[in-house]
Protein backbone atom coordinates (compact mmCIF):
# COMPACT_ATOMS: atom_id res chain seq x y z
CA UNK A 1 0.00 0.00 0.00
CA UNK A 2 3.16 2.30 0.74
CA UNK A 3 4.85 1.53 -2.56
CA UNK A 4 1.31 2.42 -4.25
CA UNK A 5 1.16 5.52 -2.31
CA UNK A 6 4.63 6.88 -3.16
CA UNK A 7 4.13 6.19 -7.11
CA UNK A 8 0.49 7.93 -6.97
CA UNK A 9 2.87 10.91 -5.27
CA UNK A 10 5.77 10.81 -7.32
CA UNK A 11 3.10 10.80 -10.30
CA UNK A 12 1.65 13.57 -9.11
CA UNK A 13 4.83 15.53 -8.88
CA UNK A 14 5.45 14.83 -12.63
CA UNK A 15 2.03 15.92 -14.17
CA UNK A 16 2.74 20.27 -14.61
CA UNK A 17 0.09 22.04 -12.64
CA UNK A 18 -2.17 25.38 -13.85
CA UNK A 19 -0.16 28.01 -11.51
CA UNK A 20 -3.70 29.56 -11.35
CA UNK A 21 -6.18 26.54 -10.31
CA UNK A 22 -2.83 24.65 -8.96
CA UNK A 23 -4.59 21.62 -10.72
CA UNK A 24 -3.21 19.61 -13.80
CA UNK A 25 -3.37 21.71 -17.22
CA UNK A 26 -7.17 20.73 -18.80
CA UNK A 27 -5.05 18.46 -21.76
CA UNK A 28 -3.74 16.01 -18.66
CA UNK A 29 -7.63 15.62 -17.94
CA UNK A 30 -9.15 15.64 -21.38
CA UNK A 31 -6.04 13.23 -22.69
CA UNK A 32 -7.13 10.70 -19.64
CA UNK A 33 -10.59 10.11 -21.88
CA UNK A 34 -8.81 8.98 -25.23
CA UNK A 35 -10.06 5.33 -26.34
CA UNK A 36 -7.75 3.22 -28.21
CA UNK A 37 -10.74 1.38 -28.28
CA UNK A 38 -13.16 3.51 -29.65
CA UNK A 39 -10.09 5.04 -32.23
CA UNK A 40 -9.36 1.24 -33.66
CA UNK A 41 -13.51 0.52 -33.90
CA UNK A 42 -13.51 4.13 -36.09
CA UNK A 43 -10.75 2.96 -38.38
CA UNK A 44 -12.29 -0.56 -38.79
CA UNK A 45 -15.80 0.91 -39.91
CA UNK A 46 -14.34 3.59 -42.10
CA UNK A 47 -12.72 0.48 -43.68
CA UNK A 48 -15.72 -1.68 -44.38
CA UNK A 49 -16.97 1.69 -46.95
CA UNK A 50 -15.76 0.11 -50.09
CA UNK A 51 -12.90 2.15 -50.41
CA UNK A 52 -14.54 5.56 -49.80
CA UNK A 53 -13.76 6.98 -53.03
CA UNK A 54 -15.49 11.06 -53.44
CA UNK A 55 -18.23 10.53 -55.83
CA UNK A 56 -19.44 7.01 -55.69
CA UNK A 57 -21.88 5.30 -53.02
CA UNK A 58 -19.01 3.93 -50.61
CA UNK A 59 -17.58 7.75 -50.32
CA UNK A 60 -21.30 8.70 -49.70
CA UNK A 61 -21.97 6.15 -46.58
CA UNK A 62 -18.60 7.27 -45.43
CA UNK A 63 -19.74 10.97 -45.29
CA UNK A 64 -23.17 10.69 -43.49
CA UNK A 65 -21.14 7.72 -41.03
CA UNK A 66 -19.00 11.00 -40.20
CA UNK A 67 -21.92 13.17 -39.93
CA UNK A 68 -23.68 11.21 -37.16
CA UNK A 69 -20.29 11.56 -35.25
CA UNK A 70 -19.95 15.34 -35.07
CA UNK A 71 -21.60 18.43 -33.42
CA UNK A 72 -23.63 20.73 -35.39
CA UNK A 73 -22.93 18.56 -38.62
CA UNK A 74 -23.37 19.54 -42.10
CA UNK A 75 -22.07 18.95 -45.46
CA UNK A 76 -20.75 20.95 -47.89
CA UNK A 77 -20.90 19.22 -51.61
CA UNK A 78 -18.98 20.60 -54.58
CA UNK A 79 -18.48 18.55 -57.76
CA UNK A 80 -16.21 15.87 -59.00
CA UNK A 81 -15.27 13.37 -61.26
CA UNK A 82 -15.87 9.83 -60.43
CA UNK A 83 -12.70 7.10 -62.12
CA UNK A 84 -12.84 3.79 -62.56
CA UNK A 85 -10.67 1.28 -63.75
CA UNK A 86 -12.99 -1.72 -65.47
CA UNK A 87 -11.89 -4.83 -64.78
CA UNK A 88 -9.46 -7.05 -65.86
CA UNK A 89 -6.96 -5.11 -67.07
CA UNK A 90 -4.11 -7.00 -68.77
CA UNK A 91 -0.45 -6.54 -68.97
CA UNK A 92 2.78 -7.85 -70.15
CA UNK A 93 6.31 -7.15 -71.27
CA UNK A 94 9.21 -9.27 -73.10
CA UNK A 95 12.27 -8.33 -72.56
CA UNK A 96 15.60 -10.17 -73.57
CA UNK A 97 13.25 -12.85 -75.16
CA UNK A 98 11.40 -13.64 -72.76
CA UNK A 99 7.35 -12.47 -72.10
CA UNK A 100 6.04 -12.27 -68.34
CA UNK A 101 2.42 -11.43 -67.64
CA UNK A 102 2.27 -8.92 -64.79
CA UNK A 103 0.09 -8.86 -61.81
CA UNK A 104 -1.92 -6.11 -60.78
CA UNK A 105 -0.78 -4.60 -57.39
CA UNK A 106 2.34 -6.23 -56.94
CA UNK A 107 3.83 -5.44 -60.53
CA UNK A 108 1.69 -2.58 -61.28
CA UNK A 109 -1.07 -0.45 -60.19
CA UNK A 110 -2.95 1.57 -63.34
CA UNK A 111 -2.73 5.34 -63.00
CA UNK A 112 -6.46 6.58 -62.08
CA UNK A 113 -6.71 9.10 -64.69
CA UNK A 114 -9.86 8.20 -67.45
CA UNK A 115 -7.28 6.92 -69.75
CA UNK A 116 -8.35 3.69 -72.26
CA UNK A 117 -4.94 1.37 -73.22
CA UNK A 118 -5.71 -1.04 -76.29
CA UNK A 119 -2.07 -1.66 -77.14
CA UNK A 120 -0.13 -4.81 -78.60
CA UNK A 121 3.44 -5.49 -78.31
CA UNK A 122 4.62 -1.49 -78.31
CA UNK A 123 8.13 -0.33 -77.80
CA UNK A 124 9.43 0.90 -74.56
CA UNK A 125 11.98 3.77 -73.92
CA UNK A 126 13.78 4.72 -71.31
CA UNK A 127 13.85 8.37 -70.65
CA UNK A 128 15.57 8.60 -67.00
CA UNK A 129 13.91 10.84 -65.42
CA UNK A 130 11.33 12.11 -68.06
CA UNK A 131 12.20 15.85 -68.19
CA UNK A 132 12.92 17.88 -71.40
CA UNK A 133 14.38 21.25 -69.75
CA UNK A 134 16.88 22.40 -72.07
CA UNK A 135 16.92 25.96 -70.37
CA UNK A 136 18.64 24.49 -67.33
CA UNK A 137 20.70 21.96 -69.34
CA UNK A 138 18.88 18.65 -68.69
CA UNK A 139 16.75 17.48 -71.74
CA UNK A 140 16.10 13.43 -71.68
CA UNK A 141 14.45 13.57 -74.63
CA UNK A 142 16.87 14.82 -77.00
CA UNK A 143 18.39 12.75 -80.13
CA UNK A 144 15.53 10.23 -79.16
CA UNK A 145 11.91 9.15 -80.94
CA UNK A 146 9.64 7.94 -78.70
CA UNK A 147 6.41 8.94 -80.88
CA UNK A 148 4.40 5.14 -80.44
CA UNK A 149 6.03 3.94 -77.89
CA UNK A 150 5.89 3.56 -74.32
CA UNK A 151 8.31 5.56 -71.95
CA UNK A 152 9.32 4.83 -68.73
CA UNK A 153 10.39 7.39 -66.08
CA UNK A 154 11.30 7.41 -62.21
CA UNK A 155 9.54 9.66 -60.14
CA UNK A 156 11.19 12.85 -58.85
CA UNK A 157 14.29 14.77 -60.67
CA UNK A 158 17.69 14.10 -60.25
CA UNK A 159 20.23 16.12 -57.19
CA UNK A 160 21.95 18.41 -59.51
CA UNK A 161 18.67 19.67 -60.94
CA UNK A 162 17.18 22.54 -60.10
CA UNK A 163 13.88 22.98 -61.45
CA UNK A 164 10.97 20.99 -60.90
CA UNK A 165 9.91 17.79 -62.21
CA UNK A 166 6.54 17.26 -61.79
CA UNK A 167 4.88 13.70 -62.44
CA UNK A 168 1.88 16.02 -64.70
CA UNK A 169 4.93 17.87 -66.51
CA UNK A 170 6.46 14.86 -67.52
CA UNK A 171 3.32 13.07 -68.83
CA UNK A 172 2.61 16.28 -70.53
CA UNK A 173 5.95 16.15 -71.95
CA UNK A 174 5.59 12.33 -73.32
CA UNK A 175 2.03 13.27 -74.82
CA UNK A 176 3.62 15.73 -76.88
CA UNK A 177 6.70 13.79 -77.77
CA UNK A 178 3.94 11.67 -79.27
CA UNK A 179 4.26 8.37 -76.72
CA UNK A 180 1.06 6.57 -76.49
CA UNK A 181 1.96 5.40 -72.56
CA UNK A 182 4.05 5.87 -69.58
CA UNK A 183 4.95 3.89 -67.19
CA UNK A 184 6.49 5.23 -63.61
CA UNK A 185 8.82 3.83 -60.68
CA UNK A 186 9.82 4.62 -57.34
CA UNK A 187 13.90 4.35 -57.50
CA UNK A 188 15.60 3.01 -54.65
CA UNK A 189 17.80 6.37 -54.03
CA UNK A 190 15.04 8.62 -52.38
CA UNK A 191 15.61 11.92 -50.44
CA UNK A 192 15.23 12.78 -47.13
CA UNK A 193 11.83 14.18 -47.37
CA UNK A 194 10.62 10.91 -48.72
CA UNK A 195 12.79 9.03 -46.13
CA UNK A 196 10.69 10.94 -43.64
CA UNK A 197 7.51 10.54 -44.89
CA UNK A 198 7.90 6.94 -45.12
CA UNK A 199 8.11 6.33 -49.04
CA UNK A 200 8.27 3.10 -50.17
CA UNK A 201 9.27 1.80 -53.68
CA UNK A 202 6.34 -0.30 -54.37
CA UNK A 203 3.36 0.92 -57.51
CA UNK A 204 1.11 2.87 -55.47
CA UNK A 205 -2.53 3.68 -56.05
CA UNK A 206 -2.21 7.50 -57.98
CA UNK A 207 -4.93 10.00 -59.61
CA UNK A 208 -2.99 11.51 -62.27
CA UNK A 209 -2.89 14.19 -64.97
CA UNK A 210 -6.51 15.56 -65.84
CA UNK A 211 -8.57 13.27 -68.31
CA UNK A 212 -8.48 16.10 -71.15
CA UNK A 213 -4.90 15.29 -71.59
CA UNK A 214 -4.32 11.98 -69.93
CA UNK A 215 -2.12 9.21 -71.50
CA UNK A 216 -2.70 5.83 -70.35
CA UNK A 217 -0.05 5.50 -66.91
CA UNK A 218 1.17 2.19 -64.81
CA UNK A 219 2.98 2.45 -61.81
CA UNK A 220 5.29 -0.11 -61.77
CA UNK A 221 7.59 -2.25 -59.31
CA UNK A 222 11.25 -1.55 -59.75
CA UNK A 223 11.94 -5.06 -60.55
CA UNK A 224 9.49 -5.04 -63.27
CA UNK A 225 11.47 -1.41 -64.52
CA UNK A 226 14.98 -3.57 -63.68
CA UNK A 227 13.23 -6.21 -65.96
CA UNK A 228 12.84 -3.19 -68.89
CA UNK A 229 16.53 -1.82 -68.41
CA UNK A 230 18.42 -5.92 -68.30
CA UNK A 231 18.74 -5.80 -72.40
CA UNK A 232 20.65 -2.26 -71.79
CA UNK A 233 22.36 -3.58 -68.99
CA UNK A 234 21.60 -0.88 -66.61
CA UNK A 235 19.66 -0.80 -63.14
CA UNK A 236 17.61 1.88 -61.40
CA UNK A 237 20.11 2.46 -59.12
CA UNK A 238 22.78 2.50 -61.49
CA UNK A 239 21.22 5.07 -63.51
CA UNK A 240 20.59 7.58 -60.30
CA UNK A 241 24.11 7.13 -59.09
CA UNK A 242 25.67 8.22 -62.32
CA UNK A 243 23.51 11.01 -62.68
CA UNK A 244 24.09 12.03 -59.08
CA UNK A 245 27.28 12.14 -60.34
CA UNK A 246 26.91 13.75 -63.26
CA UNK A 247 24.09 15.41 -64.80
CA UNK A 248 23.37 14.50 -68.29
CA UNK A 249 20.73 12.24 -70.59
CA UNK A 250 21.08 8.77 -70.59
CA UNK A 251 18.20 7.80 -72.17
CA UNK A 252 18.02 4.60 -73.88
CA UNK A 253 15.57 2.58 -76.19
CA UNK A 254 15.10 -0.98 -74.04
CA UNK A 255 14.88 -3.23 -76.63
CA UNK A 256 11.55 -4.27 -74.13
CA UNK A 257 7.70 -4.19 -75.96
CA UNK A 258 4.89 -4.27 -73.68
CA UNK A 259 1.02 -4.76 -74.15
CA UNK A 260 -1.76 -3.35 -72.33
CA UNK A 261 -5.29 -3.86 -72.14
CA UNK A 262 -7.21 -1.76 -69.93
CA UNK A 263 -10.25 0.29 -69.74
CA UNK A 264 -11.27 3.34 -67.16
CA UNK A 265 -14.51 4.92 -66.98
CA UNK A 266 -15.61 8.61 -65.58
CA UNK A 267 -18.10 10.31 -64.43
CA UNK A 268 -19.49 13.60 -63.14
CA UNK A 269 -20.96 12.98 -59.24
CA UNK A 270 -20.93 14.87 -56.55
CA UNK A 271 -18.57 15.25 -52.83
CA UNK A 272 -19.11 16.21 -49.76
CA UNK A 273 -17.08 18.37 -47.03
CA UNK A 274 -18.48 16.95 -43.12
CA UNK A 275 -18.22 20.08 -40.96
CA UNK A 276 -18.96 19.87 -37.64
CA UNK A 277 -18.67 22.71 -35.07
CA UNK A 278 -17.62 23.12 -30.92
CA UNK A 279 -18.74 26.26 -30.64
CA UNK A 280 -16.20 28.28 -28.03
CA UNK A 281 -17.37 29.74 -24.50
CA UNK A 282 -15.57 33.18 -24.67
CA UNK A 283 -18.05 36.09 -26.12
CA UNK A 284 -15.11 38.33 -27.28
CA UNK A 285 -13.37 34.85 -28.89
CA UNK A 286 -16.35 32.70 -29.85
CA UNK A 287 -16.23 33.64 -33.94
CA UNK A 288 -12.47 32.99 -34.01
CA UNK A 289 -12.06 29.31 -35.41
CA UNK A 290 -9.46 26.73 -34.75
CA UNK A 291 -10.13 24.05 -37.72
CA UNK A 292 -9.20 20.47 -36.93
CA UNK A 293 -9.19 18.44 -40.61
CA UNK A 294 -8.65 14.99 -42.20
CA UNK A 295 -9.56 13.49 -45.37
CA UNK A 296 -11.58 10.76 -45.40
CA UNK A 297 -11.60 10.14 -48.97
CA UNK A 298 -9.71 6.94 -50.70
CA UNK A 299 -9.32 4.81 -53.76
CA UNK A 300 -12.67 3.09 -54.05
CA UNK A 301 -12.73 -0.26 -55.97
CA UNK A 302 -9.95 -0.12 -58.52
CA UNK A 303 -9.72 -3.51 -61.21
CA UNK A 304 -12.31 -5.63 -58.35
CA UNK A 305 -9.65 -4.50 -55.85
CA UNK A 306 -10.69 -3.04 -52.80
CA UNK A 307 -8.29 0.30 -51.16
CA UNK A 308 -9.67 -0.07 -47.49
CA UNK A 309 -7.36 3.02 -46.47
CA UNK A 310 -6.73 2.22 -42.81
CA UNK A 311 -3.80 4.69 -42.32
CA UNK A 312 -5.03 6.86 -45.21
CA UNK A 313 -6.60 8.27 -43.82
CA UNK A 314 -9.51 6.22 -41.70
CA UNK A 315 -6.63 6.61 -38.94
CA UNK A 316 -6.72 10.93 -39.13
CA UNK A 317 -10.51 10.65 -39.68
CA UNK A 318 -10.55 8.60 -36.51
CA UNK A 319 -8.55 10.87 -34.54
CA UNK A 320 -10.65 13.88 -35.66
CA UNK A 321 -13.45 11.96 -34.00
CA UNK A 322 -12.26 11.44 -31.01
CA UNK A 323 -11.01 14.54 -30.14
CA UNK A 324 -14.82 16.06 -30.87
CA UNK A 325 -16.20 12.90 -28.17
CA UNK A 326 -14.15 13.48 -25.66
CA UNK A 327 -14.75 17.42 -25.92
CA UNK A 328 -18.31 16.54 -25.88
CA UNK A 329 -18.49 14.17 -23.39
CA UNK A 330 -16.09 16.17 -21.02
CA UNK A 331 -17.98 18.94 -22.05
CA UNK A 332 -15.06 20.93 -22.19
CA UNK A 333 -15.53 24.32 -23.74
CA UNK A 334 -12.78 26.08 -25.68
CA UNK A 335 -12.47 29.92 -25.97
CA UNK A 336 -12.29 29.71 -29.46
CA UNK A 337 -14.81 27.73 -31.71
CA UNK A 338 -13.15 24.45 -32.79
CA UNK A 339 -14.43 23.59 -36.60
CA UNK A 340 -14.30 20.05 -37.48
CA UNK A 341 -13.78 19.48 -41.13
CA UNK A 342 -13.64 16.25 -42.58
CA UNK A 343 -12.75 16.54 -45.92
CA UNK A 344 -13.27 14.90 -49.54
CA UNK A 345 -11.27 14.61 -52.72
CA UNK A 346 -8.06 14.96 -51.00
CA UNK A 347 -6.56 12.13 -52.97
CA UNK A 348 -7.76 13.75 -56.57
CA UNK A 349 -5.84 16.72 -55.61
CA UNK A 350 -7.08 18.06 -52.46
CA UNK A 351 -10.04 19.32 -54.00
CA UNK A 352 -12.08 19.05 -51.24
CA UNK A 353 -9.80 21.72 -48.69
CA UNK A 354 -9.65 24.04 -51.80
CA UNK A 355 -12.97 24.16 -52.22
CA UNK A 356 -13.74 24.96 -48.40
CA UNK A 357 -10.77 27.80 -49.00
CA UNK A 358 -12.50 29.04 -51.54
CA UNK A 359 -16.01 28.99 -49.82
CA UNK A 360 -15.74 28.89 -46.28
CA UNK A 361 -18.39 27.96 -43.42
CA UNK A 362 -16.51 30.62 -40.80
CA UNK A 363 -14.11 33.92 -42.68
CA UNK A 364 -10.57 32.93 -43.16
CA UNK A 365 -9.92 36.22 -41.83
CA UNK A 366 -11.42 34.54 -38.24
CA UNK A 367 -9.44 31.38 -38.99
CA UNK A 368 -6.46 31.19 -36.62
CA UNK A 369 -4.97 27.40 -37.15
CA UNK A 370 -5.47 24.49 -39.02
CA UNK A 371 -4.21 21.29 -37.72
CA UNK A 372 -4.87 18.46 -40.65
CA UNK A 373 -4.23 14.67 -39.31
CA UNK A 374 -3.05 12.34 -42.12
CA UNK A 375 -2.07 8.69 -41.83
CA UNK A 376 -0.88 8.68 -38.53
CA UNK A 377 -1.47 4.74 -37.14
CA UNK A 378 2.20 3.11 -38.31
CA UNK A 379 5.31 3.76 -37.87
CA UNK A 380 8.22 4.05 -35.66
CA UNK A 381 6.18 5.57 -32.66
CA UNK A 382 7.37 8.91 -33.10
CA UNK A 383 5.12 11.45 -34.41
CA UNK A 384 6.03 14.19 -36.93
CA UNK A 385 5.06 17.78 -37.02
CA UNK A 386 5.05 20.21 -40.05
CA UNK A 387 4.36 23.63 -39.15
CA UNK A 388 3.54 26.99 -41.00
CA UNK A 389 3.53 29.91 -39.09
CA UNK A 390 2.60 28.24 -36.04
CA UNK A 391 6.52 28.22 -33.70
CA UNK A 392 7.93 24.94 -33.02
CA UNK A 393 7.89 26.08 -28.94
CA UNK A 394 3.94 26.12 -29.58
CA UNK A 395 4.04 21.92 -30.79
CA UNK A 396 6.52 21.01 -28.05
CA UNK A 397 4.81 22.39 -25.32
CA UNK A 398 1.25 20.88 -26.72
CA UNK A 399 3.31 17.71 -26.52
CA UNK A 400 5.06 18.24 -23.64
CA UNK A 401 1.73 18.93 -21.46
CA UNK A 402 1.01 15.30 -22.31
CA UNK A 403 4.15 13.33 -21.85
CA UNK A 404 4.76 12.84 -25.83
CA UNK A 405 7.77 15.79 -25.91
CA UNK A 406 10.54 12.78 -26.31
CA UNK A 407 8.43 11.60 -29.21
CA UNK A 408 7.96 14.61 -31.99
CA UNK A 409 9.66 15.58 -34.60
CA UNK A 410 9.40 19.39 -35.87
CA UNK A 411 9.93 20.77 -39.64
CA UNK A 412 8.69 23.35 -41.76
CA UNK A 413 6.18 23.38 -44.05
CA UNK A 414 5.23 19.96 -45.79
CA UNK A 415 4.62 20.53 -49.76
CA UNK A 416 1.44 17.91 -49.75
CA UNK A 417 -1.83 17.50 -48.24
CA UNK A 418 -5.12 19.14 -46.78
CA UNK A 419 -3.49 21.74 -44.98
CA UNK A 420 -1.60 23.31 -48.21
CA UNK A 421 -4.63 25.16 -49.47
CA UNK A 422 -5.06 27.32 -45.84
CA UNK A 423 -1.08 27.72 -45.63
CA UNK A 424 -1.33 29.09 -49.15
CA UNK A 425 -4.34 31.35 -47.56
CA UNK A 426 -1.87 32.78 -45.02
CA UNK A 427 -3.23 30.26 -42.45
CA UNK A 428 -0.95 29.19 -39.62
CA UNK A 429 -0.86 25.36 -40.59
CA UNK A 430 0.35 21.88 -38.63
CA UNK A 431 0.33 19.04 -40.35
CA UNK A 432 0.42 15.69 -37.75
CA UNK A 433 1.82 12.30 -39.07
CA UNK A 434 3.35 9.13 -37.26
CA UNK A 435 6.88 8.70 -38.57
CA UNK A 436 8.68 6.46 -39.90
CA UNK A 437 7.82 4.24 -43.02
CA UNK A 438 4.06 3.70 -43.99
CA UNK A 439 4.75 0.36 -45.89
CA UNK A 440 0.95 0.02 -47.22
CA UNK A 441 0.73 3.54 -48.67
CA UNK A 442 -2.19 3.59 -51.28
CA UNK A 443 -1.78 -0.05 -51.30
CA UNK A 444 -4.95 -2.25 -50.87
CA UNK A 445 -2.97 -4.18 -48.31
CA UNK A 446 -3.44 -0.85 -45.84
CA UNK A 447 -5.93 -2.32 -43.46
CA UNK A 448 -7.38 -2.12 -40.07
CA UNK A 449 -4.84 -4.66 -38.75
CA UNK A 450 -1.63 -2.89 -39.79
CA UNK A 451 -2.73 -0.01 -37.01
CA UNK A 452 -0.88 0.52 -34.17
CA UNK A 453 -3.68 1.61 -31.59
CA UNK A 454 -0.67 2.71 -29.12
CA UNK A 455 0.58 4.67 -32.09
CA UNK A 456 -3.12 6.40 -33.28
CA UNK A 457 -3.88 6.99 -29.80
CA UNK A 458 -0.76 8.96 -29.32
CA UNK A 459 -1.09 11.02 -32.27
CA UNK A 460 -5.19 11.62 -31.01
CA UNK A 461 -3.63 13.15 -27.60
CA UNK A 462 -1.13 15.30 -29.59
CA UNK A 463 -3.91 16.69 -31.51
CA UNK A 464 -5.99 16.89 -29.04
CA UNK A 465 -3.82 19.07 -26.74
CA UNK A 466 -2.29 21.73 -29.65
CA UNK A 467 -5.74 22.04 -30.37
CA UNK A 468 -6.56 22.51 -27.18
CA UNK A 469 -3.74 25.05 -26.80
CA UNK A 470 -4.72 27.24 -29.79
CA UNK A 471 -8.49 27.28 -28.96
CA UNK A 472 -7.54 28.86 -25.66
CA UNK A 473 -3.79 30.81 -26.24
CA UNK A 474 -3.71 34.61 -26.74
CA UNK A 475 -3.05 34.07 -30.43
Amino acid sequence: MRGVLLLVLLTLTLIPLDPLTGEPPIQNRLDAHVSQGRLMETVRDLSLFHGRQSGTPGGEAAAAYLQRRLPQASLQSFPIRALQICPPVKVSLTAGGHTKRLQNTSDFIPILNGAQAHLASVQVVFVGYGIADSVLGLDEYAGLSVSGKVVLFLRGQPKGYTGRGTHREKVRTARAKGAVAYLTVTGPLLTPYEHRRGMSQRPMAFYGEDPAEALPGLWIAPAVADTFLVPVRITLESFQKDMDRALSPRSVETGSVMTIEMDQSQSNADAANVLGLWPGSDPDLRHETIILGAHYDHFGVQDGTVFPGADDNASGSAVLLEVARVLAAAEAKPKRSILFLALAGEEQGLLGSRFYVAHPARPLSDTKAMINVDHAGVGTGKLTVGLSRLEKVTAQAAADTVGLGAQLELFGLFPGGDHVPFAEAAIPTAAIVSSGPHPDFHQPTDTPEKISPDILASATRLTLSLVWALANAGL
